[in-house]
């Protein structure tokens, strides 16, 4: 069989995963090497990009984007995210970066650099300009709570902010513990449909937790690079779970129109019927939706596709169909 990653790349990866898959990557600095963060970035940190691609793909379903023109990548690592950021939206001036790793903030600059070299690059100040986007991902599990609060306190200077982390229940309750903290001096934008408390915070939704699924480009099944790399590393390339999150400083309409609901994670397939746990206005509860009411949207859950945001149609507490609403009529 032919091999497309020599034994370096494959150890430097390995250790990359034990440390994410054992928690310890905030304990230290662990970036030893430039060639180390490029790995990373075209591997790993390419996966997060398509994280990052799904939420982008949903704030522009939902007619939403950010007012900032400056960015602060916090946590940057090799940088994805606020490139992701910075692809997605031409406005930005200014991309600024954060990381306790000196080499990291050089390797994600350079990159920004060569990519959009008409943003000035700098790092992090004290405090942020008031127009400026916060960019968090994948940071929240290697904070201990003092570093937590301290974040927070930056994250409310900030005009708008998009936080995106692990599909993990442990992560994902973390992300709404901050949603909680944030609410009221933010809007929720997404995945949120309302302004109210999280319905996850119910005892009976305890085993529950906020994360959906992006999709990888299809191509990479075709790319033998890219299938050795998960035979090695004993990944599944097709499941890319994720939680986050998207604030804004309210306005004096809401971002959300009245009377959507969004799936949370993936529909469970029973016989001629889906389970959907769909989160709105009044909580988080699972519905039911049966082949025969609704054939064509039946298909469409079943497969993943159509969109997350939903105007559900009910009957007896059964979906029966979705409504069409017009994407950003809550907006401004």
């Amino acid at each position: 069989m032919i091999k497309y990653w020599n034994h370096p790349e494959l150890t430097a990866l390995r250790r990359m995963r034990e440390r994410f898959l054992a928690g310890t990557g905030g304990a230290q600095d662990y970036w030893r090497l430039p060639e180390d963060l490029a790995l990373y970035d075209s591997t790993f940190g390419e996966r997060i990009g398509w994280k990052w691609d799904g939420v982008l793909r949903e704030l522009t379903a939902r007619d939403w984007q950010p007012r900032s023109r400056h960015v602060l990548d916090w946590g940057c690592g090799s940088g994805i995210a606020g490139r992701r950021v910075l692809a997605q939206w031409p406005q930005f001036e200014s991309l600024a970066l954060h990381d306790r790793s000196a080499l990291a903030m050089r390797f994600a600059a350079e990159k920004a650099r060569t990519d959009f070299p008409n943003v000035r690059i700098t790092h992090a100040a004290a405090t942020l300009p008031p127009d400026t986007l916060l960019v968090l991902s994948h940071v929240i599990s290697e904070l201990p709570s003092r570093e937590l609060a301290q974040l927070l306190d930056l994250a409310r200077q900030a005009r708008e902010i998009i936080w995106v982390e692990a599909g993990t229940h442990v992560d994902s309750r973390r992300l709404i513990a901050m949603r909680e903290a944030l609410l009221g001096e933010f809007a929720a934008v997404a995945p949120c449909t309302h302004q109210h408390a999280c319905g996850l915070l119910t005892g009976k939704n305890a085993p529950h937790w906020c994360h959906h699924f992006a999709a990888p480009p299809s191509q990479i099944f075709q790319d033998a690079r890219w299938m050795d790399f998960g035979r090695e590393m004993g990944i599944d390339l097709r499941s890319l779970p994720y939680s986050f999150l998207v604030l804004e400083r309210p306005r004096a309409t809401s971002p959300t129109p009245d009377g959507l609901s969004h799936i949370i994670g993936e529909p469970r397939e029973g016989k001629g019927h889906l389970k959907v746990l769909s989160c709105h206005a009044q909580g988080v509860a699972e519905l039911v939706l049966q082949k025969r009411d609704a054939p064509e949207l039946y298909r469409a859950l079943r497969k993943g596709e159509g969109p997350p945001v939903h105007r559900w149609l009910l009957a007896d507490g059964k979906i029966t169909g979705s409504a069409e609403f017009a994407p950003g009529e809550g907006a401004e």
